[in-house]
């Protein structure tokens, strides 16, 4: 369930259900009209904030997950400052980058020697960072 809550009156405003499985991770879009929500069993959703339970996009990254290691760490996602960009964690040495509410798929983060633990993007710059199992840390440019 995705619940969206008044903290000055303490209480839920509204929710709806969202996965079938637990939810990793949550954030919002860039015009705050719209929440991704990532769910364990990989799927990735945009919910409209004006017309809520309603999906604007979806992608299924389940194919850069281990079902062993995805019990052991929580999967991030982050948008680049336009929100075109998602960048997800991965089981995988490399990390997908989908369009949003694009058909690009295909898209990658360059190789670690071991799964990607965590993502970001910087806030105004084509540039997203990659940290990863293998102890290292990756700055990279997509001009």
């Amino acid at each position: 369930m995705i619940h969206m809550f008044d903290m000055s009156a303490g209480l839920q405003i509204t929710g709806w259900p969202a996965h079938d499985s637990a939810i990793s991770s949550i954030l919002f879009g860039p015009d705050e009209t719209s929440i991704f929500s990532l769910g364990s069993d990989g799927k990735i959703l945009e919910w409209s904030l004006q017309n809520q339970g309603r999906i604007l996009w979806s992608r299924n990254c389940s194919r850069f997950r281990d079902p062993e290691t995805s019990k052991q760490c929580r999967h991030e996602m982050a948008l680049d400052a336009n929100g075109r960009k998602l960048l997800v964690t991965s089981s995988s040495v490399r990390a997908p980058i989908y369009q949003v509410r694009g058909n690009t798929n295909g898209l990658k983060t360059l190789p670690h020697s071991a799964a990607i633990t965590t993502v970001d993007w910087h806030p105004t710059l084509p540039v997203f960072l990659t940290g990863s199992a293998d102890n290292s840390v990756r700055v990279t440019s997509i001009l």
